[in-house]
Protein backbone atom coordinates (compact mmCIF):
# COMPACT_ATOMS: atom_id res chain seq x y z
CA UNK A 1 0.00 0.00 0.00
CA UNK A 2 1.49 3.34 -0.80
CA UNK A 3 0.19 6.38 0.73
CA UNK A 4 0.58 10.10 -0.90
CA UNK A 5 0.15 12.64 1.57
CA UNK A 6 -1.17 16.13 1.34
CA UNK A 7 0.95 19.67 0.83
CA UNK A 8 1.62 21.62 4.49
CA UNK A 9 -0.97 22.81 5.42
CA UNK A 10 -10.21 15.46 10.83
CA UNK A 11 -11.69 16.51 13.41
CA UNK A 12 -13.25 14.36 15.90
CA UNK A 13 -15.42 15.47 18.94
CA UNK A 14 -15.47 12.23 20.85
CA UNK A 15 -18.67 10.87 19.78
CA UNK A 16 -17.47 8.10 17.14
CA UNK A 17 -14.20 6.01 16.61
CA UNK A 18 -13.70 4.72 13.16
CA UNK A 19 -12.04 1.21 13.52
CA UNK A 20 -11.26 -1.66 11.96
CA UNK A 21 -13.05 -4.28 12.73
CA UNK A 22 -9.84 -6.89 12.35
CA UNK A 23 -5.90 -6.84 12.04
CA UNK A 24 -5.04 -5.23 8.68
CA UNK A 25 -1.81 -7.09 6.99
CA UNK A 26 -0.36 -4.94 4.76
CA UNK A 27 3.04 -3.66 3.88
CA UNK A 28 3.08 0.63 4.54
CA UNK A 29 4.96 2.26 1.65
CA UNK A 30 5.29 6.10 1.44
CA UNK A 31 7.95 8.83 -0.21
CA UNK A 32 8.26 12.28 -0.24
CA UNK A 33 6.70 13.99 -3.27
CA UNK A 34 8.56 15.81 -6.07
CA UNK A 35 10.61 18.26 -4.44
CA UNK A 36 9.41 17.68 -0.32
CA UNK A 37 11.78 16.27 2.03
CA UNK A 38 14.69 14.16 0.14
CA UNK A 39 12.68 14.06 -3.34
CA UNK A 40 14.30 15.79 -6.51
CA UNK A 41 12.37 18.45 -7.20
CA UNK A 42 10.48 18.52 -10.62
CA UNK A 43 9.45 22.37 -11.63
CA UNK A 44 6.32 22.67 -14.25
CA UNK A 45 5.18 18.62 -13.20
CA UNK A 46 1.83 17.84 -13.65
CA UNK A 47 -0.53 15.84 -11.19
CA UNK A 48 0.04 13.33 -13.91
CA UNK A 49 4.01 12.81 -13.52
CA UNK A 50 4.04 11.08 -9.72
CA UNK A 51 2.73 7.61 -12.07
CA UNK A 52 6.14 7.33 -12.66
CA UNK A 53 7.30 8.07 -9.46
CA UNK A 54 4.66 5.03 -7.84
CA UNK A 55 5.74 2.97 -10.62
CA UNK A 56 9.41 3.15 -10.07
CA UNK A 57 8.91 2.76 -6.41
CA UNK A 58 6.91 -0.29 -6.83
CA UNK A 59 9.79 -1.61 -9.50
CA UNK A 60 12.68 -0.43 -7.06
CA UNK A 61 10.26 -2.98 -4.18
CA UNK A 62 9.49 -5.68 -6.82
CA UNK A 63 5.87 -5.02 -6.00
CA UNK A 64 3.68 -5.75 -8.63
CA UNK A 65 0.33 -4.30 -7.52
CA UNK A 66 -0.83 -2.14 -4.65
CA UNK A 67 -3.80 -0.08 -3.69
CA UNK A 68 -3.03 4.04 -3.08
CA UNK A 69 -4.33 6.64 -1.16
CA UNK A 70 -3.94 10.49 -1.22
CA UNK A 71 -4.67 12.90 1.85
CA UNK A 72 -5.94 16.61 0.68
CA UNK A 73 -3.56 17.46 -1.90
CA UNK A 74 -2.42 14.08 -2.56
CA UNK A 75 -5.68 12.82 -3.35
CA UNK A 76 -5.39 13.91 -7.06
CA UNK A 77 -2.21 12.32 -7.00
CA UNK A 78 -3.55 8.91 -6.20
CA UNK A 79 -5.81 9.84 -8.46
CA UNK A 80 -3.40 9.74 -11.31
CA UNK A 81 -2.08 6.47 -10.35
CA UNK A 82 -4.82 5.02 -10.74
CA UNK A 83 -5.90 6.42 -14.23
CA UNK A 84 -2.46 5.90 -15.08
CA UNK A 85 -1.23 2.22 -13.39
CA UNK A 86 -4.17 0.34 -13.83
CA UNK A 87 -2.20 -2.95 -13.85
CA UNK A 88 -0.34 -1.97 -11.16
CA UNK A 89 -3.18 -0.41 -8.66
CA UNK A 90 -6.08 -2.67 -7.32
CA UNK A 91 -7.66 -0.01 -5.33
CA UNK A 92 -7.46 3.86 -4.36
CA UNK A 93 -8.95 6.17 -1.80
CA UNK A 94 -8.78 9.55 -1.86
CA UNK A 95 -9.13 11.19 2.03
CA UNK A 96 -10.08 15.22 2.08
CA UNK A 97 -8.68 15.32 -1.31
CA UNK A 98 -9.28 18.45 -3.42
CA UNK A 99 -11.19 18.60 -6.37
CA UNK A 100 -10.20 20.42 -10.00
CA UNK A 101 -9.51 23.97 -10.67
CA UNK A 102 -10.04 23.81 -14.49
CA UNK A 103 -12.99 22.45 -17.20
CA UNK A 104 -16.24 22.95 -16.56
CA UNK A 105 -18.41 21.33 -14.17
CA UNK A 106 -16.46 22.44 -10.78
CA UNK A 107 -14.37 25.71 -9.59
CA UNK A 108 -12.43 24.62 -6.87
CA UNK A 109 -12.50 28.32 -5.81
CA UNK A 110 -16.56 28.16 -4.99
CA UNK A 111 -17.41 27.98 -1.56
CA UNK A 112 -13.98 27.90 -0.03
CA UNK A 113 -13.37 30.45 3.23
CA UNK A 114 -11.65 33.51 2.17
CA UNK A 115 -8.15 32.10 2.87
CA UNK A 116 -8.08 29.01 0.57
CA UNK A 117 -10.01 30.58 -2.25
CA UNK A 118 -7.54 33.29 -2.31
CA UNK A 119 -4.58 30.36 -2.81
CA UNK A 120 -6.17 28.87 -5.42
CA UNK A 121 -7.38 32.06 -7.24
CA UNK A 122 -3.25 33.38 -6.48
CA UNK A 123 -2.15 29.81 -8.22
CA UNK A 124 -3.72 31.02 -11.21
CA UNK A 125 -2.02 34.05 -11.93
CA UNK A 126 1.50 32.23 -11.63
CA UNK A 127 4.15 30.88 -10.14
CA UNK A 128 5.55 34.32 -8.51
CA UNK A 129 1.84 35.12 -6.51
CA UNK A 130 1.76 31.75 -4.98
CA UNK A 131 5.55 32.00 -3.64
CA UNK A 132 4.05 35.35 -2.38
CA UNK A 133 1.17 33.75 -0.63
CA UNK A 134 3.23 31.09 1.04
CA UNK A 135 5.33 33.33 2.70
CA UNK A 136 2.47 35.24 3.68
CA UNK A 137 -0.42 32.60 5.03
CA UNK A 138 1.36 28.99 4.43
CA UNK A 139 4.57 29.86 6.28
CA UNK A 140 1.80 30.66 9.08
CA UNK A 141 -0.13 28.34 9.31
CA UNK A 142 0.41 26.95 12.51
CA UNK A 143 -0.24 30.22 14.16
CA UNK A 144 -3.14 30.91 16.32
CA UNK A 145 -4.71 33.79 13.74
CA UNK A 146 -4.55 31.39 10.77
CA UNK A 147 -5.17 28.41 11.43
CA UNK A 148 -8.93 29.77 13.38
CA UNK A 149 -9.16 30.50 9.27
CA UNK A 150 -9.13 27.01 7.88
CA UNK A 151 -9.21 24.37 10.96
CA UNK A 152 -12.12 23.39 12.87
CA UNK A 153 -11.49 23.41 16.43
CA UNK A 154 -11.00 20.09 16.73
CA UNK A 155 -8.90 19.94 13.71
CA UNK A 156 -6.37 22.43 16.21
CA UNK A 157 -7.15 20.00 19.53
CA UNK A 158 -5.38 16.98 16.93
CA UNK A 159 -2.75 19.59 15.52
CA UNK A 160 -1.47 20.57 19.36
CA UNK A 161 -1.41 16.76 19.53
CA UNK A 162 1.05 16.21 17.26
CA UNK A 163 3.01 19.42 17.93
CA UNK A 164 3.36 18.70 21.81
CA UNK A 165 2.87 14.21 21.96
CA UNK A 166 3.64 13.17 18.61
CA UNK A 167 7.06 15.74 17.05
CA UNK A 168 9.46 15.26 19.95
CA UNK A 169 8.39 11.07 19.32
CA UNK A 170 9.14 11.51 15.59
CA UNK A 171 12.33 14.02 15.82
CA UNK A 172 14.02 11.26 18.17
CA UNK A 173 13.52 8.31 15.59
CA UNK A 174 15.11 10.33 13.14
CA UNK A 175 17.91 11.50 15.14
CA UNK A 176 18.41 7.55 16.48
CA UNK A 177 18.25 6.79 12.22
CA UNK A 178 20.54 9.63 11.36
CA UNK A 179 17.78 11.07 8.74
CA UNK A 180 19.33 13.98 6.72
CA UNK A 181 17.28 17.28 6.94
CA UNK A 182 15.32 18.14 3.70
CA UNK A 183 17.67 18.76 0.97
CA UNK A 184 15.18 20.93 -0.74
CA UNK A 185 12.79 24.35 -0.13
CA UNK A 186 9.27 23.53 0.86
CA UNK A 187 8.54 26.97 -0.55
CA UNK A 188 9.71 25.64 -4.09
CA UNK A 189 8.05 22.64 -3.93
CA UNK A 190 4.54 24.57 -2.96
CA UNK A 191 5.09 26.81 -5.64
CA UNK A 192 5.39 23.09 -7.92
CA UNK A 193 2.08 21.64 -6.43
CA UNK A 194 -0.09 24.74 -6.75
CA UNK A 195 0.59 25.23 -10.22
CA UNK A 196 -0.14 21.78 -11.16
CA UNK A 197 -2.85 21.75 -8.99
CA UNK A 198 -4.14 24.99 -11.36
CA UNK A 199 -3.55 23.54 -14.41
CA UNK A 200 -5.14 20.35 -16.18
CA UNK A 201 -4.15 17.00 -13.94
CA UNK A 202 -3.35 15.44 -17.23
CA UNK A 203 -5.30 12.25 -16.75
CA UNK A 204 -9.13 11.49 -17.25
CA UNK A 205 -11.34 10.99 -13.98
CA UNK A 206 -13.84 8.41 -16.22
CA UNK A 207 -11.00 6.34 -17.52
CA UNK A 208 -10.37 5.20 -14.00
CA UNK A 209 -11.65 1.49 -13.71
CA UNK A 210 -10.12 -0.20 -10.44
CA UNK A 211 -12.34 0.32 -7.08
CA UNK A 212 -12.24 4.28 -5.85
CA UNK A 213 -13.11 5.52 -2.72
CA UNK A 214 -13.78 9.00 -1.54
CA UNK A 215 -13.47 9.98 2.01
CA UNK A 216 -14.51 13.15 3.48
CA UNK A 217 -14.99 15.26 6.87
CA UNK A 218 -18.27 17.06 6.56
CA UNK A 219 -16.63 19.98 9.41
CA UNK A 220 -13.38 20.40 6.57
CA UNK A 221 -12.98 24.26 6.61
CA UNK A 222 -9.99 22.86 4.13
CA UNK A 223 -11.55 21.42 1.37
CA UNK A 224 -15.47 21.39 1.76
CA UNK A 225 -17.43 17.92 1.29
CA UNK A 226 -18.43 19.18 -2.40
CA UNK A 227 -14.68 18.19 -3.90
CA UNK A 228 -15.40 14.60 -2.88
CA UNK A 229 -18.78 14.41 -3.91
CA UNK A 230 -18.12 15.85 -7.41
CA UNK A 231 -14.87 13.74 -7.52
CA UNK A 232 -16.93 10.53 -6.75
CA UNK A 233 -19.61 11.86 -9.54
CA UNK A 234 -17.19 11.59 -12.42
CA UNK A 235 -15.47 8.26 -11.63
CA UNK A 236 -17.75 4.65 -12.63
CA UNK A 237 -19.13 2.61 -9.21
CA UNK A 238 -16.92 4.76 -6.92
CA UNK A 239 -18.19 5.17 -3.24
CA UNK A 240 -18.11 8.15 -1.01
CA UNK A 241 -18.29 8.41 2.93
CA UNK A 242 -18.88 11.50 4.80
CA UNK A 243 -18.24 12.24 8.50
CA UNK A 244 -19.89 14.03 11.39
CA UNK A 245 -17.57 16.02 13.40
CA UNK A 246 -14.85 15.11 10.97
CA UNK A 247 -12.33 17.92 9.50
CA UNK A 248 -9.77 17.99 7.50
CA UNK A 249 -7.58 16.25 9.65
CA UNK A 250 -8.38 12.40 9.57
CA UNK A 251 -5.88 10.55 11.72
CA UNK A 252 -8.68 8.69 13.38
CA UNK A 253 -10.07 7.18 10.03
CA UNK A 254 -6.50 5.46 9.07
CA UNK A 255 -7.60 2.01 10.33
CA UNK A 256 -11.02 2.17 8.71
CA UNK A 257 -9.34 3.24 5.55
CA UNK A 258 -7.09 0.62 5.90
CA UNK A 259 -9.40 -1.72 6.02
CA UNK A 260 -10.99 -1.10 3.38
CA UNK A 261 -7.84 -0.80 0.81
CA UNK A 262 -6.78 -4.06 2.17
CA UNK A 263 -9.60 -5.99 1.71
CA UNK A 264 -9.40 -9.78 3.95
CA UNK A 265 -10.43 -11.18 0.49
CA UNK A 266 -6.67 -10.02 -0.59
Amino acid sequence: MVGIHGTPGSGMDGIVNYVASGAVFCRFVTFDRQGYGGSTPMPGRKVSDIAAVVKAVLDRLAVEVAAVYGISGGGPHALATAALLPERILRVASLGGIGPSFGPGFDYAVGQVPLMREEILVARSGPDASREYYRRAVSQLNTPEIEKQVYSENDRRIGRFRSEVLAPVRQKIEQQLGLPDSRYSQEDAYVDDFQSFASPWGFELGSIGIPARFFHGLADMMVPPRHSEWLQSQIPNAGLELFPNVGHRLDQLMPHVFAWLVPNET
